[in-house]
């Protein structure tokens, strides 16, 4: 475990109600599978930003500060990205560690890794909010560049091994891509596979978006011009 590493884009603190019971600090880890074209957070894979790297205890002392927050309002961490099963192997040795310690933690995923890796938290996470993108794969494909069917597989073997009311799926409306009832069927087909904690909101503004890196604009690119 002393050679297990984390490198973190963020620690973001004092989140009420967004992923999960009470108050939650997201870890905002680096590195993720995907491209997609409008990616809210491509610092994490475009080399723009540099990464603070901590150990499994080096973690724990950074989020301690908030144990009392979690402890009176059932809340705890919250493993982000980028892609947190990336990182499988860290978080399952930080939650197996510190479990003891009562907090919640939470899974915030696109689900695109080995399924090995989603198997490996499993027995820890508390909720999981899963980034849906898209559910016809072909358009999947062309806005995230990955593959529908590693998402869908470890969705539907997620499914037959928590409770549902640990899912939420999240469902976006993303600019330039779904242009009709795209969102909306979206949800249909997941109703349909027996999913019921369902969110939809509308994806963020490409225009409203901080200067880029030319790599993320490159990617950006893929989808809408300028």
């Amino acid at each position: 475990m002393e050679d297990l590493k984390l490198p973190i884009l963020a620690i973001e603190r004092l989140r009420m109600m967004t992923d999960g019971e009470g108050v939650t600090t997201l870890i905002c880890s680096m590195n993720c599978p995907l491209r997609c074209r409008l990616c809210i957070n491509p610092y994490t894979w475009d080399g723009t930003k540099a990464s603070e790297v901590l150990s499994v205890d080096g973690l724990y002392e950074r989020v301690k500060i908030d144990n009392l927050y979690f402890q009176t309002t059932g809340g705890g961490l919250t493993f982000g990205g980028g892609e947190p099963l990336v990182h499988s192997k860290f978080h399952a040795a930080f939650m197996e560690k510190y479990q003891s310690t009562g907090w919640a933690f939470n899974l915030e995923s696109s689900l695109q890794a080995p399924f090995e890796n989603l198997e490996r938290v499993i027995p820890y996470i508390s909720c999981y909010a899963i980034d849906v993108k898209d559910m016809e794969p072909e358009r999947y494909r062309e806005y995230t560049g990955g593959d529908f069917q590693v998402f869908f597989d470890n969705l539907m073997k997620l499914k037959d091994r928590v409770e549902e009311d640990k899912i939420i799926l999240k469902i976006p409306k993303i600019p330039y891509l779904h242009k009709g009832d795209e969102q909306k069927e979206n949800e249909e087909k997941l109703r349909k596979l027996g999913f019921s904690n369902i969110v939809l909101f509308n994806y963020v503004d490409p225009k409203k978006r901080k200067k880029l890196s030319e790599t993320a604009l490159e990617n950006r690119g893929k989808l809408i011009t300028e």
